[in-house]
């Protein structure tokens, strides 16, 4: 067998430039606890643990957001290590030499006056700072705004599924933004344990001073002969210089720990806060001028100091004030000058063009349902349904322009698609729709205003509220006002999907398909059809309210067909044929059966005869009379439908059903028209009657 061959590229990745260091670092800090130290190179490592530290504290002031420094939780805990580690390194060349380099010995000496019981002090008062005000509040930060994330993650999920839904986003920005969501809840909690880790290290470092003044004491009286006080003196100016160095260290990466977590209410920097938010405020630096120059002329208080800094706020107040003004004239001219400019320009009337394209526009009394101050849920409603709708068939429907229009009657409302008044209909406040007549007996006991139902055109009665317990307790189905306009939303979306959905909203649609069958795509477009072929077709199903969802299997049922035929009408049909098993469970009952009315082959055979070509397309030229006869069985067999509570469907050849379809939709838009190549085997049919030309 021959020997397996190395792969250098997986060795070198395995032991990568950064990881390699990082390692090395850790390692090295591990074995400064253990390996006695040269004082020079202990000054090395203190003055670069010095620089370390104020390091972190200005990376932390040039955050725009916590996640831009992600790795904190960690390197707080390597900083900490590599604190205490120098620490203890330290303790052991103070305890064994009575010397341990040239900055803790600047630190015993210059810093705190060559005083180790002023030493001592400074050092106390530093370490309950750190420990007690900046640490303390720094946890109670962190662990605030970890609960808040968790809190706040599941509406903000939902709230990027509506934008995505919405089309606002695509699915690999909404992919980033519950990426994000998932990084703060898991940073903030990281950050809330390693806090832990300054505690720990402050209280560690007071222990090691206690140790170190009292074994300081023992080996300059026991071992080197020196007095108490002489062992005092000596190890004890050693051992607050060594507590200061780390001490200060602490603090500032202390600073920066609180400078980081408070950062979550903020999204700029910690100076473009300040000159953007304080110094934005002159009128503050004014008062304090003042206050400080009242301070200035009491009786017992130093004049020159406080008449300073009342002179240097005064003036910053006048410069800040100054330079106020000329930024809000700077912006008038430049608003004006845009202004005029804007209205010189033709595009400026090209965008006052644009339609929206859908709207619902609202009488007066119907403002409370889309007011979002009065607690109005129809805007709500809307945005669900048009979740569902687009669960249901398989595209965006583009977000709804809500609004009051005065010129309507007070209690109605008006659907438009691009502009265009698609439906009217009627809403009273304070009443419950029932689907009922005034004239039957149950509704004349109540009373009510009739009206009716704008989707089927039944009678209807809008009951006043004071009435609904009547209602609940005769069973009789009831809608509010809510409920009622969104059924009526929900159904005109569905009936004008095809005229709903755009070009664009294929293009987006196609890109999606190119993520997982990029083949079929290339396949189909634009080689064998166009991208407006292909919105022609998916119009055509949208508008039988078939789901476009696997567009894989709509586009390669395309590929398969359209070398035969480039006929918008042929290729829906053999699309719909792929599409059996889902278009009949969405006309099948829970048992399997689907519930039909067939047409007498006669009749077919004399409708097929009517087909003509044209170069417009195929059409159905039915004798008006024949027409007529068909329409009104149709409208009977609708009501046997309505009986039996199942949706209307008539079953037909292939050949005829889009030609049938388009006839009898503006008399029925509700009725499906089925062939006979689109019911799947493990459907049952029950047929309830035929349409035929005898009467």
């Amino acid at each position: 067998m021959a020997a397996p061959a190395f792969d250098l590229r997986k060795i070198r990745d395995l032991f990568s430039a950064s990881d390699l260091f990082v390692g090395m670092i850790l390692v090295g800090i591990i074995a400064l606890i253990l390996v006695p130290l040269p004082p020079w190179l202990l000054d090395i490592l203190l003055t670069l643990n010095i620089a370390f530290s104020l390091l972190i504290l200005i990376v932390a002031m040039y955050l725009k957001e916590p996640l831009e420094f992600a790795a904190f939780p960690s390197i707080l805990l390597v900083v900490t290590l590599l604190r205490l580690s120098l620490n203890i390194a330290s303790s052991r060349l103070l305890l064994l030499n009575a010397y341990a380099g040239a900055v803790i010995q600047a630190f015993g000496t210059f810093v705190v006056g060559n005083n180790y019981i002023v030493g001592v002090i400074v050092f106390t008062i530093i370490t309950i700072v750190q420990f007690v005000v900046i640490t303390k509040g720094s946890e109670r930060v962190a662990e605030v705004a970890a609960r808040f994330t968790l809190d706040a993650m599941p509406g903000k999920q939902m709230s990027i599924d509506a934008d995505l839904n919405a089309g606002l986003i695509d699915a690999t920005e909404a992919r980033g933004r519950r990426r994000k969501i998932e990084q703060e809840a898991t940073f903030f909690g990281s950050m809330d344990g390693a806090n832990k880790f300054v505690r720990g290290d402050s209280i560690a470092g007071i222990i090691i001073v206690l140790v170190n003044i009292i074994g300081g004491i023992l080996i300059g009286w026991l071992q080197l002969g020196m007095g108490i006080m002489e062992a005092l003196t000596t190890f004890a100016s050693l051992t607050v210089g060594a507590g200061l160095v780390a001490t200060i260290t602490a603090l500032v990466v202390s600073v920066a720990t609180g400078l980081v977590i408070t950062k979550s209410a903020s999204e700029m920097s910690l100076g473009t806060d300040l000159a953007t938010q304080v110094f934005a405020q002159p009128r503050a630096f004014a008062f304090v001028s003042l206050i400080l120059f009242i301070f200035a002329v009491v009786p017992g208080l130093p004049t020159i100091p406080f008449m300073l800094l009342a002179g240097l706020m005064g003036i910053l107040a006048v410069v800040l004030i100054q330079s106020r003004s000329r930024q809000e004239e700077a912006k008038m001219i430049k608003e004006d000058v845009t202004g005029k400019e804007t209205l010189k320009k033709p595009e400026s009337i090209l965008g006052t063009l644009g339609l929206d394209p859908l709207s619902l526009k609202a009488g007066r009394n119907l403002i409370p349902l889309i007011d979002p101050g009065q607690k109005g849920a129809l805007l709500e409603r809307i945005t669900l349904i048009r979740y569902q709708i687009g669960q249901e068939l398989g595209f965006v429907i583009p977000g709804v322009r809500v609004m009051d229009d005065l010129s309507l009657p007070p209690n109605q409302y008006v659907l438009e698609i691009r502009g265009t008044k698609v439906s009217t209909g009627e809403a009273l406040m304070g009443h419950h729709r029932i689907a009922m007549r005034l004239a039957d007996a149950k509704a004349k006991k109540l009373g009510g205003v009739e009206s009716r139902d704008p989707v089927s055109n039944d009678p209807v009665t809008w009951v006043p509220d004071d009435l609904l317990p009547e209602i609940q307790k005769q069973s009789i189905p009831s809608m509010d006002p809510v409920e009622a306009i969104s059924t009526h939303f929900n159904e005109i979306i569905k009936r004008y999907a095809d005229e709903i959905m755009t070009r664009q909203n294929v293009q987006s649609l196609i890109e999606l398909v190119k993520n997982t069958n990029a083949a079929i795509v290339r396949e189909l477009i634009p080689d064998l059809l166009s991208l407006g072929q292909v919105h022609k077709v998916l119009q055509l199903l949208v508008r039988e309210r078939v789901s476009i969802r696997d567009l894989s299997t709509i586009l390669e049922r395309l590929a398969d067909y359209a070398h035969l035929s480039r006929d918008i009408n042929v290729l829906t049909e053999y699309v719909r044929q792929s599409l059996a098993r889902q278009i009949c469970e969405s006309y099948s009952d829970k048992n399997g059966v689907i519930t039909v009315v067939t047409i007498d082959p006669a009749l077919e055979e004399t409708l097929i005869g009517a087909i003509h070509q044209s170069e417009y397309g195929s059409f159905l030229a039915v004798d008006p009379n024949v027409g007529e006869r068909i329409l009104l069985q149709i409208q009977r067999h609708i009501a046997n439908f309505k009986k039996m509570k199942n949706k209307p469907v008539i079953l037909c050849s292939p050949r005829l059903r889009p030609h049938f379809k388009r006839f009898i939709e503006r008399s029925f838009p509700d009725v499906a028209v089925l062939s006979y190549n689109e019911i799947v085997p493990q459907v049952k049919v029950q047929s309830i009657g035929m349409v035929s030309l005898e009467r």
